[in-house]
């Protein structure tokens, strides 16, 4: 498990997982949100590897968020910061994802 996390991450490896990653870009513009949905079934195929599951959440949801920031000429160079949940956030509930991708799902807040 990541340092500092709540037990309630311990959960994650039997569930989906919600991953959001919110870039913050150089100088005064405000941070620009994606929140993944990484599968259970993703994550199993993984686990192979040894990691928690947040961790492998993490690094299957970074390809399609990254694609998002980096796709948006006007954004600059930003710093990432992540966070996890195993349920969605109120802002994404009850919404269409903006993006598919094998099984991931992401929503650009």
């Amino acid at each position: 498990m990541l340092p500092g996390k709540s037990d309630a991450l311990d959960s994650m490896a039997s569930g989906d997982i919600y991953v959001q990653v919110t870039a913050t870009p150089d100088g005064s513009r405000r941070p620009k949100s994606v929140i993944v949905l990484v599968p259970r079934k993703n994550i199993e195929e993984y686990q192979v590897s040894g990691k928690q599951p947040e961790a492998i959440a993490q690094h299957l949801a970074d390809p399609l968020a990254m694609n998002v920031f980096t796709h948006r000429a006007s954004f600059g160079n930003f710093k990432v910061a992540h966070s996890f949940s195993l349920d969605p956030l109120p802002e994404i509930e009850s919404k269409l994802p903006d993006f598919v991708l094998r099984g991931l799902k992401a929503w650009v807040l």
